[in-house]
């Protein structure tokens, strides 16, 4: 016989679990945790989508007595009329289906960590790009990251800019 299929839904103050065609709202703390594990069978499945920091706490929790599946979100993109009307609700439910439309050959990879790291690190360094672009123009230069523009403003060669540039509310 197939284990049992919950669905949670995660954000920062609230979880939404679909499990057996009903709907539960729980807080995302440990007492809306413990109240998961009295509806629960043990052994069931669960489905959950990763979500940064949000879920982390609740798949620690239920991890030695349920099958927790964390979901990557480009996967449940791909998952068919997963996104048609958003909800937190109707989002719980289609985690539950992904979770039985993809059956035990369903693996979540330890890498999902190292990938949603290496996206934020990638991102931050573009932005830091950016702002140091958008400062070189504001300070007359061009908006090239050059070695040489760097070094130039670093150097203090333009009075103009350091009296631009302040460093910790000096």
């Amino acid at each position: 016989m197939e284990a049992p299929v919950a669905g949670i839904d995660v954000s920062k103050d609230k979880l939404i679990m679909y499990f057996q065609g009903k709907l539960y709202e729980f807080t995302n703390d440990k007492r809306g945790y413990e109240e998961i594990r009295k509806i629960l069978p043990s052994g069931c499945k669960v489905g959950i989508e990763s979500t940064g920091v949000y879920h982390v706490n609740l798949e620690k929790y239920l991890n030695n007595e349920y099958d927790v599946r964390i979901i990557n979100p480009f996967i449940l993109k791909k998952f068919k009329g997963f996104r048609g009307k958003k909800s937190d609700k109707n989002d719980a439910k289609k985690l539950a289906e992904l979770v039985v439309s993809m059956g035990s050959g369903f693996v979540t990879s330890d890498a999902r960590e190292l990938t949603s790291q290496w996206d934020f690190v990638t991102r931050s360094i573009a932005r830091v790009k950016n702002r140091l672009r958008r400062d070189l123009v504001l300070l007359g230069y061009r908006d090239s990251l050059s070695k040489k523009n760097l070094e130039e403003v670093l150097r203090g060669g333009d009075s103009v800019v350091l009296s631009e540039v302040s460093f910790g509310g000096a």
